[in-house]
């Protein structure tokens, strides 16, 4: 094996990015539910609806916008729209090639945030049923 020879595959890179995402969200239980909620529905609203509308919708909601950044960004790193530019504004003047290997691309990523949601956003149980079995 080669030292110091760092190659990752693009599997490896939307698994880093996805964790270094969840990390970087807000600490408020609240919005991070949220995020995990909108993260579950994504694949789903991509499948039915198509790209372009289901980034016009996560954008256009304040809760489901920090969803959409991280779209934006993996967009960006992957190189399907420009630096500092916005998805839905660039990727409404794509030719259908380059949004149909963009839809693919983010579906690949949503479902690596959907795993990584799962794992790192824990829903907190209520306590009852330990309250329950005390009394």
């Amino acid at each position: 094996m080669v030292e110091g020879l760092k190659v990752k595959t693009l599997e490896q890179e939307r698994a880093s990015f996805c964790l270094k995402e969840i990390e970087e969200l807000p600490k408020g239980k609240d919005k991070r539910d949220k995020y995990k909620t909108n993260v579950r529905r994504l694949p789903a609203f991509i499948v039915s609806n198509g790209l372009i509308p289901t980034l016009a919708f996560y954008k256009s909601k304040e809760e489901t916008k920090p969803v959409y950044d991280t779209l934006n960004k993996w967009l960006q790193k992957r190189g399907y729209i420009s630096e500092n530019k916005d998805a839905l504004d660039e990727l409404v003047d794509k030719d259908f090639q380059i949004l149909r290997l963009a839809t693919t691309e983010i579906l690949a990523l949503a479902n690596w945030l959907k795993r990584t949601v799962e794992i790192e956003i824990k829903e907190e149980k209520d306590d009852l049923s330990g309250e329950r079995e005390e009394q």
